[in-house]
């Protein structure tokens, strides 16, 4: 009796411990989903922060176009269709924008190209007309017939709406809006309205909104009771977490409204074996040992804890641990920083965002594999650098970005400079903008943003210091933004010529060569003076294409002349800097001198005395190349800042240009004279003409005299004239 109530009672044990170790276990699973559950809704809010913040930005560029147009309606005093077609007409002439077009309150749309179409019937402009800011679901485009997206905004004329305005994206636009990388790109990331149809995957495939539907896709993969619930909570805009099956896998997913755009929702997934590949492994394992020995429950217990800490652990780091440099992801540094300003309220410290400078041709020369070491060695020597209470993050590409507590200019490109050096052989270049943090409840993509747009201001500049945020950045990239596209209009309108002015043998006045400049003739015939757009055009690298155009019509006006028989001289031309970045410069140049039939010796590449100086190799091999083919190099500016015997001994230039602040007055007319005199017999004794600029007086042109110096190039002689004037006196060959 007693072995049987023994039997019984070990038998209530254990199915007393199998019953405990089943709950227990079912607790200890949850608990793990529950962490799972909680980083995961955390991403995926960040996520959805970062999407809502891009997307918005995009509606309000389009909201001040709309205030743009309706002040030109103001000003008109009109605002029926034809107003409102004349106003859009005129901004897109002053703005080029191809992807724009508007709608007056009937739907009737008018496009860049001046094409129309009816969009009444179109839901974003319903919408919009409503008052309704939105982003439409993809449709097709009635004027190319392709697949599309519409940001719709409404136009306000005297507190009413009297019409749209819309800016239309392809699919690969709106995705490179709204992608973002999760989990490492394990897992994956759907926009759908709330009628479930797809509008944009992280696979960035093409979707059918007649049959991607995400509702459907469930219930169809056996989900049935997920995809009621998604629907349900869709339907009252709510967020919440889900899991389902996918093949045989589970699959954690999150979903929410995308805030402040029109029935929108974002879904981010993730399997159980990017977040924890051994859990049923590990569950069956323990099921085992408890069966078998009673006694290690306690050791049991703590091997799972320690299981859970491991699996949260793995998330973090799939989360947070940058796959390229080891380090933080952008991620990680948002939750850094957003500690470190609640610590620290009083002193938030600063946000420095910063990039390599066409790091896409260290990919592309070097290999991904010498990239990534390059991106691994800024991240470990920055890293080296900081300060405690300072962090460090990958965003993404070469762009990094950083938290500092302090922020001295000598400090920051003592960083940065130490960063760049490398064991690759890889000379690197950065662009870095700081923004000192004013408010630490400001929205920390705005931040980003501000020290992004201080980076921006030296962007494509060879020498550049660190760029410090200002509350007049956004004017002045406002206003440098309008010009820049005013100059890029230029460029195509052919409004870019080419002035002349003489260089002048002082004692027979004969024409011995020119100098090309750059000119600005606007449609309505005003000149621009190039102090207005030459700067501007070197800071976004615009002056390349206007070099190129300015030669190619210097080259023109030269084989105009060559077949009229006239006894051409050189004419020099300008070049800046940046082209001495450009491998291929050399064969730009003399591919179009051959186009042209030119003869080399009719040509004289100018330079400034800072380029050459701050390019010392690349002009020596450079210099070399343009002997080879038979064309001459001018130092121009020289004396102006960087003179050195030395380079002059190593670069055989064959021009020097003078600077004019030789001519000028000073309060030691002695040493100028002997320092005049010295460039003088130095440049005959290396066999280097003289060229003199700025010479304006009678008193320059005997100063000229006095120390053997005669080519002369000033407004005492000619200013810089224009093609058809210059023309005739080439051709006399004497002023």
């Amino acid at each position: 009796m007693s072995k049987r109530l023994s039997r019984v009672a070990l038998i209530a044990l254990i199915l007393l411990l199998f019953i405990a170790v089943f709950f227990l276990m079912r607790y200890v699973q949850n608990l793990l989903y529950s962490d799972v559950r909680i980083n995961l809704t955390e991403v995926v809010t960040q996520n959805k922060d970062v999407v809502t913040s891009k997307l918005k930005v995009e509606v309000n560029n389009l909201d001040n176009v709309s205030k743009q147009l309706t002040d030109r309606l103001s000003q008109e005093g009109s605002a029926d269709g034809n107003a409102l077609k004349s106003a859009f007409l005129s901004y897109i002439r002053e703005n080029p924008d191809p992807d724009l077009f508007i709608a007056d309150g009937a739907g009737n749309a008018y496009f860049t190209d001046g094409s129309s179409v009816s969009v009444a019937g179109r839901k974003y402009f319903r919408l919009a007309l409503e008052g309704v800011q939105n982003i439409s679901d993809k449709t097709i485009s009635r004027i190319t017939g392709e697949e599309m997206f519409a940001i719709s905004v409404p136009m306000y004329f005297k507190n009413q709406i009297i019409g749209t305005i819309q800016k239309q994206y392809t699919p690969e636009e709106m995705y490179n809006l709204c992608s973002l990388s999760l989990f490492s790109d394990q897992g994956s990331m759907y926009i759908i309205n709330s009628q479930g149809y797809i509008l944009i995957g992280s696979e960035q495939e093409e979707y059918n909104k007649e049959s991607d539907n995400y509702f459907r896709s469930l219930y169809q993969k056996g989900n049935q009771e997920a995809s009621r619930k998604l629907e349900q909570g869709i339907k009252n805009e709510q967020a919440g977490f889900m899991e389902t099956t996918e093949d045989g896998e589970r699959i954690f997913s999150a979903y929410t409204p995308v805030e402040e755009i029109h029935d929108w929702y974002l879904i981010s997934s993730i399997p159980t074996s990017a977040v924890s590949p051994n859990a049923n492994m590990v569950v069956k394992m323990f099921y085992v040992i408890l069966c078998v020995v009673v006694g290690v429950l306690g050791v049991i217990m703590f091997v799972f804890l320690a299981y859970k800490n491991r699996q949260q652990a793995n998330l973090r780091r799939i989360a947070f641990v940058d796959t390229v440099t080891g380090g933080n992801t952008f991620n990680k540094f948002t939750v850094d920083l957003q500690a470190a300003l609640a610590a620290n309220p009083e002193h938030p410290g600063y946000l420095m965002t910063f990039d390599v400078d066409n790091f896409k041709y260290v990919n592309n020369y070097y290999g991904f594999d010498v990239g990534d070491k390059i991106l691994r060695h800024i991240y470990d020597k920055m890293a080296e650098q900081m300060k405690p209470g300072e962090s460090l993050a990958r965003i993404s590409g070469d762009h990094f970005i950083v938290l500092l507590q302090e922020a001295a200019p000598e400090r920051l490109n003592g960083m940065l400079k130490a960063s760049m050096e490398n064991d690759q052989g890889v000379m690197l270049y950065y662009t870095a903008g700081v923004y000192e943090i004013a408010d630490p409840d400001e929205s920390i993509s705005l931040m980003v943003d501000k020290a992004s747009a201080a980076a921006q201001v030296n962007k494509g500049m060879m020498r550049k210091e660190i760029a410090f945020y200002s509350v007049q950045f956004d004017e002045q990239m406002i206003e440098s933004e309008q010009l820049k596209r005013s100059v890029e209009q230029a460029l195509t309108n052919d409004e870019i010529v080419p002035f002349f002015q003489p260089k002048v043998n002082i004692n027979t006045r004969e024409i011995v060569g020119a100098e090309v400049l750059a000119r600005w003739i606007t449609r309505e015939g005003r000149l621009r003076s190039p102090a207005e757009f030459i700067p501007l055009c070197e800071k976004t690298g615009l002056i390349t294409e206007l070099d190129m155009i300015i030669f190619e019509k210097t080259l023109a006006f030269l084989r105009m002349n060559l077949d009229e028989k006239v006894p051409c001289v050189p004419i020099s031309i300008n070049f800046s800097r940046l082209h001495l970045l450009d491998d291929g410069f050399f064969d730009k140049i003399t591919r179009r001198i051959h186009q042209y039939n030119i003869p080399p010796e009719l040509i004289e590449i100018e330079l400034t005395e800072s380029a050459i100086f701050d390019n010392h190799e690349i002009i020596s091999e450079f210099t070399n190349q343009l002997h080879q083919y038979g064309l001459q190099i001018s130092m121009d500016d020289f004396g102006s800042g960087y003179s050195s015997l030395n380079m002059l001994k190593d670069i055989p230039i064959d021009v020097l240009k003078i600077d004019r602040a030789f001519l000028e007055e000073t309060s030691d007319s002695k040493k100028q004279r002997v320092i005049l005199s010295a460039i003088a017999h130095m440049a005959k004794r290396l066999d280097i003409r003289v060229v003199v600029e700025g010479v304006e007086t009678i008193e320059n042109v005997n100063l000229m005299k006095e120390f053997g110096c005669y080519i002369a190039q000033g407004y005492y002689f000619a200013k810089p004239m224009d093609e058809e004037s210059f023309g005739k006196i080439y051709k006399e060959g004497i002023l």
